[in-house]
């Protein structure tokens, strides 16, 4: 496959790979990673016939969304996968707010972009061969599902899907950079300043367990800290519910 910058203000670091329709953008990232792609590879495509989130579930695909991946390669350091869920929900908030200002985008832990507590977007991060990683992304602009929210719905019913893309491929590309020279601790900070939950009761579903407590504070590896009846609880992998807003 030829690759290509292929889409105006796309940054240099970056070459397009773009499909009316794969089976999953991630797949395709791993396949190309595979076969000796480049880092910055960003594999984009217009649908997805097998869109997946985290845990296998299923991720809604159709036409008029954006669903984009992005294989990195040893860059000088090397970033932990929880950090790069981080670094990519700020990215993503970054090319939506670019391309949509007025809509207010938090962050739910581990890795989702809410706005009014609705996803409206979410990541799946995957290691691939020889050290790569894949960040793949899902941003509902037209259309969601149940449940969810879409940039359309939002008020912000003119915003292309390049629009986004390319707002999100320049912000990952700055919080990368900063996060190889300044650390995680910049990259926490900043999404703490828009997390969603902080100091309110929340519930965290396990695999073998479900606690309810207070959302007191990430960890300086990015684990939630949970403050229950019991105790404080550490918390590096699960599903939180936050109470809905009316």
């Amino acid at each position: 496959m030829s690759l290509t910058t292929g889409l105006a203000g796309l940054p240099a670091f970056f070459r397009l790979a773009s499909h009316q329709t794969v089976d999953s953008t991630n797949s395709e990232a791993l396949r190309m990673a595979a076969a000796g792609a480049p880092g910055g590879t960003l594999v984009w495509s217009r649908a997805q016939d097998q869109g997946r989130g985290r845990r296998g579930r299923a991720w809604s695909s159709p036409a008029g969304n954006l669903y984009c991946s992005v294989l990195l390669r040893e860059m000088g350091y090397g970033p932990a996968v929880s950090h790069l869920a981080f670094l990519t929900a700020l990215a993503l908030r970054d090319g939506i707010a670019a391309a949509a200002p007025s809509v207010p985008v938090r962050f739910k832990w581990p890795n989702d972009l809410l706005v009014r507590r609705r996803k409206i977007a979410g990541i799946l991060i995957e290691g691939g061969p020889a050290a790569s990683v894949v960040i793949g992304t899902g941003v509902n602009i037209a259309s969601h599902p149940d449940g969810a929210t879409a940039l359309a719905f939002e008020g912000a019913a003119d915003v292309g899907i390049e629009d986004v893309l390319t707002g999100y491929a320049a912000a990952l590309r700055t919080w990368l950079d900063l996060l190889q020279d300044e650390g995680f601790g910049a990259v926490r900070a900043a999404w703490l300043a828009s997390a969603d939950g902080i100091g309110t009761a929340i519930e965290v579903r396990l695999p073998t367990a479900t606690l309810r407590g207070t959302f007191a504070e990430l960890d300086s590896e990015g684990a939630l800290l949970l403050e229950t009846e019991s105790g404080r609880h550490r918390i590096t992998a699960g599903d939180v519910f936050l109470e809905a807003l009316s």
